[in-house]
């Protein structure tokens, strides 16, 4: 990926692409830390300051703050991921000076008010309720904690238990904010940037002076636990199944082979999983491949929904699936497949301005070069289906089952699970 600016100044990394084709603007502000480094008992804090740094700053309240985003068609979003704190901006290019202060002031200055950190907390408390209803949220919880156990990748950014998360204060927040004054930080924008936006954007970057924080340490990310399955009784009709292992970071090698299969098995109508399990056996209301980006170990999971009379052969199915990566090597027609899948991915990830300026961020973020998705695509055409077996063996052989569905099913997927695990 080519770049018009490329400026490191200390801790702080700014990258500039221009496409001057469009009259806007996309900014992606990426903060070393995220919700692997939240500190024992204070799970979901990143998520926590993340939103309470948008409810105002030291110079303007939160309805000030918002009025002011709001009145020049702004489009501004913070959250945590795993890995890093993440705040994107999009607005017209000729707005950009102004709002791009508006950022650092949240991130260099957030008001962190109590009534404001009350009210975001209110909030993820009610989505925490939300995803206790949801199914594919509840497996999503039991594969993690079977996964990497008490790691930091244990939990969802989100957080894991409501008391925790009620009982964060300004104060923590406040501490936890301080360490963002050492941490690593890439500044990526995309867009009509002229020379005076350009200028201004280096200027920004220069003056984030390291604080006095302590950098965070991320805990640790693979610490999986003995068990292998968790079934969580739920009284519905729908059973969810996620069938997953951790694997590598996103600097290994292997990472591009292992998006490889996910295209092989669950991109398009054409892919292995819907065409076996869906249009073969009429199985999954839903079924796919979850391959999300980490900096040390990416969980692969295979997740289906299905009815709950159908529940235990489509676990047999799945399990199947799971075992065929790890016995028979991919065919050429089927490679030849999942790489122009792969490609039309990435072509498809970067139309638009913000998509540039994520892509960019969170490739520097990872430490990873910015033409680092062109790299792994030509490498991959030296791969062979030999190659891709012996990926899933070394990262897909010892994997784990989270089910929810109704508790008359704990039994016989139970009976399937530690009938097949042995030769997995």
């Amino acid at each position: 990926m080519r770049l018009d600016l490329h400026h490191r100044h200390q801790r702080i990394e700014l990258l500039v692409q221009q496409r001057r084709h469009v009259g806007v603007m996309a900014l992606c502000w990426w903060i070393a830390g995220g919700s692997a480094a939240d500190p024992p008992g204070q799970r979901g804090q990143a998520h926590l300051l993340a939103g309470a740094i948008q409810r105002g700053t030291v110079r303007q309240d939160a309805v000030a703050l918002a009025e002011e985003l709001e009145s020049r068609g702004a489009y501004f979003a913070a959250g945590a991921r795993e890995d890093g704190v993440v705040l994107c901006l999009g607005c017209m290019a000729a707005d950009a000076a102004p709002l791009l202060d508006r950022v650092r002031e949240m991130v260099q200055t957030p008001r962190l008010a109590p009534r404001e950190v009350r009210r975001e907390q209110q909030l993820t408390l009610q989505a925490l309720d939300q995803q206790r209803e949801d199914p594919l949220q509840l497996a999503l919880a039991d594969l993690r904690r079977l996964l990497y156990g008490p790691g930091g990748y244990g939990h969802a950014p989100l957080g894991l238990k409501k008391a925790e998360v009620a009982a964060l204060t300004p104060s923590q927040l406040r501490r936890a904010h301080q360490d963002w004054g050492s941490s690593a930080m890439v500044i990526a924008a995309a867009g009509h940037l002229d020379q005076s936006t350009t200028a201004h954007l280096t200027a920004l970057a220069e003056d984030l002076t390291p604080g006095h924080g302590s950098t965070p340490v991320a805990q640790a990310a693979a610490l999986p636990t003995p068990a292998t399955m968790a079934f969580h009784p739920q009284d519905t009709e729908q059973v969810v199944l996620l069938l997953g292992a951790a694997t590598c970071g996103l600097n290994h090698q292997d990472q591009a082979v292992l998006r490889l299969l996910q295209c092989h098995l669950s991109t398009g109508m054409s892919a292995r999983l819907p065409q076996v399990i869906r249009e073969t056996h009429g199985l999954a209301y839903e079924v796919g491949v979850l391959f999300p980006v980490r900096q040390q170990s990416a969980p692969f999971i295979v997740y289906l929904s299905t009815s709950r009379d159908r529940a235990a052969l489509a676990l047999e199915l799945l399990l199947t699936e799971w075992r065929r990566l790890l016995e028979t090597p991919l065919q050429p027609e089927e490679l030849c497949l999942a790489r122009a899948k792969l490609q039309g991915q990435e072509l498809a990830a970067l139309q638009t301005s913000g998509q540039v300026a994520e892509r960019l961020a969170l490739l520097r973020g990872y430490g990873m070069a910015v033409d680092a998705a062109e790299q792994q695509l030509a490498q991959l055409t030296q791969r062979d289906g030999a190659d891709c077996q012996r990926v899933a063996r070394r990262w897909l052989s010892q994997p784990r089952l989270a089910a929810v569905g109704p508790q008359a099913l704990a039994a016989p997927l139970e009976h399937i699970w530690s009938q097949t695990t042995g030769s997995t």
